[in-house]
């Protein structure tokens, strides 16, 4: 299993790839600062942990964006791109709709 995080995270670290995790995180941090009513439980049909994955999403996108190497596997499996920015697709799905 940490063979395949491992890889799994070294083909997702390339410049394209970064640049586009950290240009829709900051894309959704925007939208959850403009209309956080979409967003909130409360006011919207969205439930609770889709509001956390969406702001794990972003978190995870500016970490991988920026750069950061992480260098134990779980946090690489934690903070995985590609979940991360399919997560991403789905918060600016929902703002957009």
């Amino acid at each position: 299993m940490r063979k395949f995080i491992r890889t799994a995270y070294r083909l997702m670290n390339k410049g394209p790839l970064r640049a586009l995790s950290l240009i829709l995180a900051l894309i959704v941090a925007g939208c959850l600062f403009w209309d956080p009513s979409r967003y909130a439980a409360h006011t919207s049909t969205l439930s609770v942990w889709q509001g956390i994955l969406v702001i794990w999403a972003v978190c995870a996108g500016v970490i991988h964006g920026v750069g950061f190497q992480l260098r134990r596997t779980r946090w690489m499996a934690f903070f995985a791109p590609l979940l991360a920015q399919i997560a991403l697709l789905f918060g600016l799905y929902w703002f957009w709709r």
